[in-house]
């Protein structure tokens, strides 16, 4: 038979209650308080006994899902003392029966302290040693304002979260649940780490050595990490999202909440991990340092200090090393630091282990190549990914996933550039074979880079420019924006596209800073850094004659170190190649000379814009490329739908006489003067 302990305690303590005063000589006939009375008198002598066994532990319960080793349970919380067994008892009382509160009241002059609990125990006296020993135990289960004087005096209660576990209920109380969730030490959601195993061993090992404060600091999968060292402590964790309790509260409220958090986790036999402690949490708006840290050792001393304290857990996920609190202030604390980038082999087992998790048939290697994002970044593009396909199945492979990523960075904003997912290739470029092979090589060297940087042990040798940089020049229209999506095509890769033309003098003393947000994106965001008309920031430096060429060639110097220290990829463009400076040209890896197309080329081209979804006749190709030598790759293709417009409009399939109509239009706009009919040779009658 399943009995309600916590009931049988709180009818008997009212029993105990009223023999005390009677045995002090007061009238206090439970008679005139009916519930009381018919509370009293609906104990039965099978709950009796039963509560006797347990109460002297001769029937202890092994499972805390049992009513009785609840009860029992929460004695032991209580360090088993007899003061602070009947304190909790009056405290569940007056919960469970609200006319008990008036019955001390009246007979009393207070309701449920220690002081009366100490009477009801013939404590006559309590020494202020005891007092703060007892209130300090008392607070673990119950709700007491340990600031009150007389402390003997203060008032203390039972709130929800102590009887739903007394019942048998794991629940956050909702005091806590807005901000806090509880994970079991047995979660089933927790699939297995794939990185930074060593920083869960060694976490683990902190805590069972003796530690109470451990810190995790750095980039991606804080919480993963701690509640991964949680299991490994095989114990529960309340994970408390620290901006969200602080929203809409006060600083004194801080007290409450922690205390709150002292009850949840004592019940719950649980540690404690404290996250979102980032810059702007720390310090606010303002940008003073010492005011920061001083804020958070002050709340060191107000917050971590007491859980600590009660022998709890304690991890704070804070994001970087210099927010973390003093060692002073946090007695027993260690911190590790997550790795600001995964080696190539990690990077490997992180994908795979991802992959195999939701049954992707994705290539791991080509992923960590690509991409390199923190366990957490991964975890969620993968998650989003599989949520998205509705399932497993990755027909579109790296394609889908790279635009899942690009629509996760497009949310958190692109700053000074312009985000691209490229649907087009290589092999959609026209281009001579000579200069495609350099853009092949680039590609290569992108996903060769850990195999020869890592596996074959260059990465040591190599403190600096490891990164994948191409320079692209030639006149307009000859293909390089298009070879800049290919890349980034071929790769898998957002390709973020920021133009430079006229931020020098437009803003000068911020160019700098403007492109440093684009590396720091660029590397954040694990994707291709394009600079297009690169000639106006990467340009030859010159004289110094006044203060803007000092400034800018500045400026030069500090590109030439960031290049260097860029590990990912860098596209430039520029129309001369003769405006780059010289020293950067020796830290570009690869340089691609784009010309004017031949005539073979230039047939391709045409060719190539002939789909098959374009109802036409008869084109002659060979006219259009060998009549418009000074054709390139991008007016062929403006001209041509420009073409395919005029014959739509008209209602009719796409014929020759719209391309040299197109064509007609399209010199007439580059020179007016001088502009012929003989220029279009032998398909002149059709305009």
């Amino acid at each position: 038979m399943d009995l309600d302990y916590a009931g049988i305690a709180a009818r008997l303590i009212i029993a105990r209650t009223e023999a005390y005063l009677k045995d002090a000589g007061t009238e206090a006939d439970l008679k005139a308080w009916p519930s009381l009375m018919a509370a009293v008198s609906s104990l039965g002598d099978d709950e009796l006994k039963s509560w006797a066994r347990v109460s002297a532990g001769r029937d202890r319960a092994a499972e805390e899902d049992d009513p009785a080793g609840r009860y029992l349970l929460a004695m032991e919380i209580l360090g088993g003392d007899s003061v602070l067994q009947t304190l909790m008892e009056l405290c569940i009382a007056e919960f469970t029966y609200p006319e008990f509160s008036a019955y001390l009241e009246t007979n009393f002059g207070f309701t449920s302290c220690l002081r009366l609990a100490s009477l009801i125990e013939g404590r006559s006296s309590l020494t202020h040693e005891e007092i703060h020993r007892y209130a300090s135990a008392a607070r673990r289960l119950m709700v007491l304002d340990m600031e009150a004087e007389p402390l003997q005096y203060a008032p203390v209660r039972a709130d929800e979260k102590l009887m739903g576990f007394l019942c048998g209920s794991s629940d956050v109380s909702r005091a806590l649940s807005d901000f806090t969730v509880l994970y079991p030490y047995d979660d089933r959601t927790l699939h297995e780490p794939f990185a930074g195993r060593d920083i869960i061993e060694s976490g683990i090992s902190h805590f069972a050595s003796g530690g109470k404060l451990l810190c995790l600091t750095g980039r991606g999968g804080r919480r993963f990490i701690a509640r991964h060292i949680a299991a490994g402590l095989s114990a529960g964790f309340l994970f408390v999202n620290m901006a969200e309790l602080v929203r809409g509260r006060k600083r004194e409220d801080t007290a409450e909440i922690r205390d709150a958090l002292i009850r949840e986790a004592c019940c719950d036999s649980a540690g404690i991990c404290l996250y979102g402690f980032d810059r702007h949490f720390v310090m606010g708006d303002t940008k003073d340092r010492d005011r920061g840290r001083q804020d958070m050792e002050a709340l060191a001393g107000l917050l971590f200090a007491p859980l600590t304290a009660e022998g709890i857990p304690l991890i704070l996920c804070v994001d970087e090393p210099e927010l973390v609190p003093g060692r002073d202030i946090a007695e027993g604390m260690k911190c590790l630091v997550l790795p600001e980038e995964y080696s190539y082999e990690d990077r490997k087992k992180l994908w795979q282990g991802l992959f195999d998790l939701y049954g992707l048939k994705l290539d791991a290697a080509s992923f960590a190549s690509r991409y390199r994002m923190t366990p957490s970044e991964a975890s969620l593009a993968v998650a989003e990914y599989v949520a998205e396909k509705g399932g497993t199945d990755a027909e579109d492979g790296e394609t889908g996933f790279a635009r899942v990523i690009l629509d996760r960075i497009q949310r958190d904003g692109v700053g000074p550039g312009r985000l691209i997912y490229p649907d087009v290739r290589l092999g959609d470029v026209k281009l001579k074979d000579s200069v495609k092979q350099v853009l092949q090589d680039a590609v290569n060297a992108v996903l060769s880079g850990p195999v020869v940087l890592d596996e074959w042990g260059l990465r040591d040798r190599y403190p600096y420019g490891k990164g994948v940089s191409l320079l692209m020049s030639g006149p307009p229209g000859t293909g390089k924006t298009m070879s800049a999506n290919a890349i980034a095509g071929e790769l898998s890769l957002p390709l973020y596209q920021v133009n430079l033309s006229n931020t020098v003098d437009k803003y000068i003393g911020e160019t700098e800073k403007n492109l440093e947000k684009a590396f720091s994106f660029a590397e954040k965001n694990n994707v291709i850094l394009f600079f297009d008309e690169a000639d106006a920031v990467f340009g030859t430096r010159s004289e110094v004659h006044d203060a803007k060429d000092r400034y800018a060639n500045t400026e030069i110097s500090y590109l030439l170190q960031r290049m260097e220290a860029y590990e990912g990829v860098v596209l430039m463009a520029t129309n001369i190649k003769g405006n780059i400076d010289p020293a950067f040209m020796r830290r570009i890896r690869y340089v691609a000379h784009f010309e004017h197309p031949d005539e073979e080329l230039r047939r391709a081209i045409w060719e190539s814009c002939i789909a098959d979804t374009v109802p036409h006749e008869e084109i002659d190709t060979e006219y259009l490329a060998r009549q418009f030598d000074k054709f390139t790759g991008s007016i062929i293709k403006t001209v041509f739908l420009n073409a395919c417009a005029k014959a739509a409009g008209e209602g009719e399939r796409l014929m020759m006489k719209h391309l040299v109509y197109a064509i007609k239009q399209e010199n007439e706009k580059e020179s007016a003067v001088g502009f012929t009919m003989d220029t279009l040779g032998e398909y002149a009658y059709l305009v």
